[in-house]
């Protein structure tokens, strides 16, 4: 994949798996701290152009806690005491029965057999990453 599409897409991200996969290497000291740095920069993401028609769906791993402002095409859920991969695989397995164009993000190999054999596509944080970063820098020129 080259880029990230232009078609609305709803993106059904693993908040808990991208944030600490990747914000914690950068010095942040808790996890919510972490899951703010990442919601923060998927602010960023959601308003470039390329993406304005797409939304995202955050589902953290836990209990409901204050995660602060990211954007009006991003919402964030809790998982509570379900596993948060169950919220994705069902979003996703909805949205694809119900014809939405939707991507699991996650670098859960184990999450990504299960979307993949509901039908539902799914992506890795690095891979989403490495595009919604070119996008970012597209926008900025």
């Amino acid at each position: 994949m080259k880029r990230l599409s232009s078609k609305p897409t709803v993106y059904l991200i693993d908040g808990s798996n991208f944030s600490l996969r990747f914000w914690e290497k950068a010095g942040g000291s808790s996890p919510a701290e972490l899951e703010r740095e990442f919601l923060g920069w998927l602010g960023g993401i959601a308003r470039t152009e390329n993406l304005r028609a797409s939304c995202f769906r955050v589902v953290f791993d836990g209990p409901y806690r204050r995660a602060g402002a990211a954007g009006p095409s991003i919402t964030v859920y809790y998982s509570d005491s379900e596993p948060a991969d169950e919220m994705l695989v069902e979003r996703g397995y909805f949205m694809h029965t119900e014809g939405i164009r939707a991507i699991i993000v996650t670098s859960d190999n184990g999450l990504r057999d299960r979307a993949a054999a509901e039908g539902v596509k799914t992506m890795t944080c690095e891979t989403f990453q490495h595009l919604a970063q070119a996008e970012l820098r597209k926008d900025s020129r």
